[in-house]
């Protein structure tokens, strides 16, 4: 009966694509650079390790959009947070109204404009504790569903 039992279990684990296909999920005190890295390759996205004094990030794209991937809240390589940022370099520069316009609006994903008037967006993940893969999946697809709302209001 054991071995009957046994064998069903295996074979609805195989049907159904059983754990061995799953996608790893996010350790329970965050992701190292590594494992963000391989979430994203494995979700269909570019995912290129960089260094900015000696800090590492992630370069990605989505939707014609480039942005960066910024661990946060680190304890020695896994991090329990990350920010996802794109900025943008445009020729009708944004002023104060314009980017308030956006975050009194909009939930989530903030609008900050540097010093030549180019609009940057920010958007944070928490990992930590215990973030699942789908959550993380969920949070990057709000971040995803924001880049065409954000081309449009800076004119892109």
């Amino acid at each position: 009966m054991r071995t009957s039992l046994l064998a069903v279990s295996a074979a609805v684990l195989l049907l159904s694509g059983g754990a061995a296909s799953a996608a790893p999920e996010p350790h329970k005190d965050g992701m190292t650079l590594k494992e963000i890295q391989s979430w994203l390759l494995e979700s269909g996205y570019k995912a290129e390790l960089k260094k900015d004094d000696g800090e590492g990030y992630i370069t990605s794209s989505a939707e014609g959009v480039s942005f960066e991937i910024y661990p946060n809240d680190c304890r020695q390589d896994r991090c329990a947070s990350m920010q996802l940022v794109a900025a943008f370099n445009v020729k009708q520069k944004l002023n104060a109204e314009k980017a308030n316009e956006w975050n009194s609006g909009k939930r989530y994903v903030d609008c900050y404009i540097d010093d030549e008037g180019d609009p940057w967006f920010t958007y944070d993940i928490n990992v930590s504790p215990g973030g699942t893969r789908a959550a993380l999946d969920d949070n990057f697809s709000v971040w995803l569903s924001f880049l065409p709302d954000i081309k449009q209001h800076i004119g892109w």
